[in-house]
């Protein structure tokens, strides 16, 4: 079979491209597989997750440039609507297509697709997706819409992601042959608002430890980008603010790159925590700092999954996080295989924190049932979920 990724690129750092490229290196096992980037700011590394030499990676940056005056269009009435959401109705629908995806983008991608006889395409995000469904009737490849984040995120977060653009949504996406979400919940959600019956498949871990964490170390690690109004740092630091007034000996390793960086070393140093919070970047080595931690926490206002939390649960780490739609499927057990904590309380995640540093069985117990939790979404598993999916296409 034939398989197309559309996407922006799987060349920068973060969870989605990290997930693309493990699932695409398992497919390609047994079907041809291309990856579609449409960003050309990014250099091909396929040492970055390990994306295996058979997938076939295209760049296009061409295939989405618009002209100067459908760009200046374009622009004005996507912020209008951003705004006050005046175009996301079914008599408007024409208008947002002209905003989103003008014709001759439109028949480009169209036109491309085509030509290269692909059996299934798969939209990355909801951008991509919306793409599909809008001209889904026009490609020969069956259609497939793959959601990174929640239904919350996707249609609730102002001025993000599809912002005022769910009755957009609702009216093309039933064109779509197939669209999967990350979890129970977003599948409810989905289905109830556009009428559709979507599939879950949870995210693979993107990897195997055969080493496991002894939760004896002293240092607490949070791994993601540093956006800090996502993933809650704000929240992670003030949190970890009260639990240094009592356990001073503790420290928090933040590792990640992102656009925030900046205000959360200064919110660091407002709080005196720099000898105890230590930023440290990106790395492909990030199994290390799972194993010489004791307690990983993710503090996201709003997580579509939770890659690293499967990704510590896999080295044996217990997980402390905020209950949001990802972390709160994936800890299915809570005190059992992870700790919930209601969403954006700092003094409940302060407690627990201290609560499993003061209690190192727990710790370990927690641990221990975390490896068990973590082989529900390993990469075999997920792959024959996957795999179901395109045969049944």
């Amino acid at each position: 079979m034939n398989i197309c990724f559309l996407t922006s690129t799987i060349f920068d750092l973060g969870g989605v491209q990290r997930v693309v490229s493990v699932i695409a290196s398992e497919l390609v096992n047994e079907h041809n597989i291309t990856i579609l980037c449409t960003n050309g700011d990014y250099m091909i590394n396929r040492e970055l997750y390990n994306l295996n030499k058979e997938v076939k990676v295209i760049v296009k940056d061409d295939i989405f440039k618009k002209k100067l005056w459908t760009k200046i269009y374009s622009r004005l009435l996507r912020m209008l609507n951003s705004k006050i959401g005046f175009l996301d109705n079914e008599k408007c629908a024409g208008f947002l297509i002209g905003a989103y995806y003008p014709i001759e983008i439109q028949n480009r991608f169209i036109n491309y697709c085509n030509a290269k006889d692909y059996d299934v395409i798969v939209g990355i995000g909801g951008d991509y997706s919306l793409l599909l469904s809008i001209i889904g009737d026009k490609l020969k490849a069956k259609t497939i819409a793959w959601q990174h984040n929640s239904y919350d995120a996707y249609f609730n977060t102002p001025h993000r992601y599809n912002w005022k653009q769910d009755k957009f949504f609702k009216k093309f996406v039933k064109n779509l042959d197939k669209y999967i979400v990350l979890t129970n919940e977003d599948k409810y959600l989905i289905d109830k608002n556009f009428n559709i019956d979507s599939e879950r498949i949870y995210n693979p871990c993107s990897f195997t430890s055969y080493k496991k964490s002894n939760c004896k170390e002293k240092n607490i690690v949070f791994v993601g980008r540093l956006a800090e109004e996502q993933k809650g740092l704000d929240l992670l630091i003030k949190a970890f603010y009260k639990v240094s007034l009592i356990h001073n000996d503790w420290k928090l390793y933040i590792v990640g790159d992102g656009e925030d960086r900046d205000n959360i070393y200064d919110l660091i140093c407002n709080l005196k925590l720099n000898s105890k919070i230590r930023l440290k970047p990106s790395t492909s080595k990030i199994e290390e700092y799972y194993l010489n931690s004791s307690i990983l926490v993710s503090s996201s206002r709003w997580e579509g999954f939770g890659l690293v939390i499967t990704e510590a649960m896999e080295c044996g780490l217990p997980v402390i996080a905020f209950a949001n739609s990802g972390p709160k499927e994936i800890i299915n057990k809570p005190n059992e295989n992870g700790i919930l904590v209601q969403c954006g309380n700092i003094n409940e995640l302060a407690e627990s924190i201290i609560d499993l540093i003061e209690n190192e069985e727990k710790r370990e117990r927690i641990g221990k049932e975390s490896v068990i939790r973590a082989k529900d979404f390993s990469i075999r598993k997920i792959y024959e979920e996957w795999n179901r999916i395109l045969q049944n296409l």
